[in-house]
């Protein structure tokens, strides 16, 4: 649980790289400002989920730690809207593509699982090590 505020930095890290990506390919390329506006959009919607889900864990753990009998969950509702709302402010109020927009709602959980697998790998190759004795 210690590694999710480091986890949670690595991952707003590599949204910034692809938000900045966009921003330069929205300059370069003006004909796909649509596919890039709505990448841009749900990128930093796909961020403020990500945000949201990690503080509803840590209070979570919080209370199951406190030993609190009230029933949580993940706030599936919240973040399903906030998705939606990128999608309709990209679309009704920006005309940028709604298929840019779902693209980018993505980034963010998709850097989550990229690290998450990177991290499970270093931690088995570390024990895998520790087993044979090359770390003495």
């Amino acid at each position: 649980m210690d590694d999710l505020s480091g986890h949670l930095r690595t991952v707003m890290r590599i949204t910034f790289f692809f938000l900045s990506l966009c921003f330069i390919g929205w300059a370069v390329f003006p004909d796909h400002k649509p596919i890039f506006g709505g990448l841009i959009l749900g990128a930093a919607a796909s961020l403020v989920n990500a945000f949201h889900l990690s503080w509803k864990v840590r209070r979570i753990g919080a209370n199951a730690a406190a030993k609190g009998s009230k029933r949580n969950n993940l706030g599936f509702l919240t973040r399903a809207c906030i998705g939606l709302l990128a999608v309709v402010v990209a679309t009704r109020y920006f005309s940028f593509s709604v298929y840019g927009a779902v693209a980018g709602l993505f980034v963010a959980q998709l850097a989550t699982l990229i690290l998450g697998f990177r991290s499970k790998r270093r931690t088995a190759a570390r024990h895998s090590s520790d087993e044979r004795g090359e770390n003495n």
